[in-house]
């Protein structure tokens, strides 16, 4: 007898037959961005005035995000999103003291994809792809100096501050 489509010996997974163990189930299909948060990023971060855009500050649009992060699989915890944050709050803080320029700095912020990338795709994943995604979308979008400071940080900040409501303090990964 087959069960869930694996090759079976007698009424047992071929697997187990021979002490080996099953496969894990497929995850489900991981949630996007834009599931959540529709045509997100579609006008960069800035009016045409060059203000940033509030939504990317306010509760109405970016705690719903954080929300679906916290409840990811697995959840997103303040430690690992914070680990995030450091690494811009640092490049920031080398900009600012114009300690270096954002040509510099600009392939420092794009390994962020890289480390999510790392991090969502360990076994068992150590990100939900939700915050994955969330990290690729913003390292594809920020080109400047001001998009990086005016734009996305101050995303990040915000997200950052409404997950202290819904993120696990605990379990360091």
């Amino acid at each position: 007898m087959k069960t869930s489509g694996q090759p079976s010996f007698g009424h047992r997974p071929f697997a187990k037959a021979f002490g080996g163990e099953d496969p894990p189930p497929p995850r489900s299909n991981p949630q996007t961005i834009g599931d959540i948060w529709p045509d997100y990023l579609k006008g960069g971060y800035f009016t045409p005035e060059g203000h940033l855009r509030r939504e990317y500050v306010t509760r109405d649009k970016v705690e719903p995000l954080i929300r679906a992060m916290a409840n990811g699989d697995p959840k997103l915890t303040q430690h690992q999103i914070r680990r995030f944050f450091q690494h811009c709050r640092a490049l920031e803080a080398r900009l600012r003291a114009r300690k270096a320029t954002w040509p510099e700095l600009e392939a420092e912020f794009c390994k962020l994809d890289a480390a999510a990338a790392d991090a969502a795709g360990k076994s068992p994943p150590k990100i939900p792809a939700l915050f994955h995604d969330f990290i690729r979308r913003h390292v594809a979008a920020v080109r400047t100096e001001k998009d990086f400071l005016q734009g996305f940080l101050p995303h990040f900040e915000a997200l950052v501050g409404f997950g202290a409501l819904h993120l696990p303090k605990s379990d360091r990964n």
